[in-house]
């Protein structure tokens, strides 16, 4: 489908979440379902322009994941300046701004949801990287700070930025994550405004939540983040329900976990094979199986003592012990 000026499979988007959405995460997750695009994480503009070495580690064989996006977090003119001539050496596909980050380090350094109160900031931050980027610019936001926007103000900001694609989580920054705060009027009514494709974020838990938030806003796609920990086949459910008809209801058991944490296993000694440094690798590893192993266990009978368990292990082997005495 065409989303601004991108060529993508489907309006499916993996969202980029801090210390979630790695590499190998974005790996695992598109195997189970083509995903339009997927992102890697926030990046600080101002530790980009201070030290752009730890760049290699983030932006390893990028390339191979196109569609993918590269999302910037920050307020300072100069420094996300130096962060896009940094960035031109690598091949991705879309520039994103982070204007919706509830975090307390966030707003306290006036970038991410901050922005959302300080649209004149906004409008001069979006020039700058659009005129700055040689790749399309898109924006994420909420639907308001403290609460819903001036649709009107907003919407002409957006129309006359010059990005390509905007996303719209659909809750204020000051609602964080909160159950029962989403505002999709809000977001139907932005989407009504817009010359540019909108993108839906926020509470998408379900195929049937999926469509529910597709059917009432319009929105051209959607983006789902934290649902795909523990689920790494929401996309594939969601797909078959809006394509077929079909519910596939999440059903968690041992064997199902174990084939995932394989596949997890195998996709990071694909990704370090090129890399020789055995300790940083089993690091790496032990830390990435660590996590989602534990995510995995969502859903599961005796869960919470079974994550307790694998939260305590220090280790690659005491990780694949505790493993092997799960599964036996």
């Amino acid at each position: 489908m065409k989303l601004g000026t991108l060529d993508l499979a489907n309006r499916y988007i993996l969202a980029p979440m801090q210390n979630v959405t790695t590499a190998p995460y974005r790996r695992f997750c598109r195997k189970f379902q083509e995903i339009g695009l997927v992102s890697v994480p926030m990046l600080y503009t101002k530790r980009i322009a201070k030290n752009p070495k730890f760049l290699e580690h983030k932006l390893y064989k990028i390339e191979e994941e196109r569609p993918i996006s590269i999302q910037l977090i920050g307020s300072d003119l100069d420094a996300f300046r130096k962060s896009i001539d940094y960035l031109e050496s690598y091949n991705f596909d879309i520039l994103d701004i982070n204007a919706g980050c509830p975090s307390r380090r966030a707003i306290r350094a006036k970038e991410g949801g901050y922005l959302m109160k300080d649209l004149r900031r906004l409008n001069e931050l979006l020039r700058i990287v659009v005129k700055k980027s040689s790749k399309p610019v898109s924006l994420k936001i909420r639907t308001g700070f403290e609460k819903p926007m001036n649709i009107e103000e907003v919407s002409t900001l957006i129309n006359d930025s010059g990005i390509s694609l905007l996303t719209i989580h659909a809750r204020t920054v000051k609602s964080n994550f909160i159950n029962g705060t989403l505002d999709l009027d809000t977001v139907k009514r932005l989407k009504e405004r817009l010359r540019i494709p909108l993108v839906g974020n926020g509470d998408i838990t379900t195929p049937v939540s999926a469509k529910q938030f597709i059917d009432y806003t319009k929105v051209d796609a959607f983006m789902i983040g934290r649902e795909t920990m523990g689920n790494p086949e929401i996309f594939r459910q969601i797909h078959e329900y809006l394509t077929n008809g079909k519910f596939v209801a999440f059903k968690n058991n041992l064997e199902l976990i174990k084939n995932y944490i394989n596949i997890y296993e195998e996709i990071i000694d694909t990704l370090l094979s090129e890399i020789s440094n055995p300790y940083v690798n089993d690091e790496f590893k032990f830390k990435e199986l660590k996590r989602n192993s534990i995510w995995l266990m969502k859903g599961f009978r005796n869960s919470t003592k079974i994550r307790t368990q694998l939260s305590k292990t220090k280790s690659l082997l005491q990780l694949k012990a505790s493993l092997k005495e799960i599964f036996d």
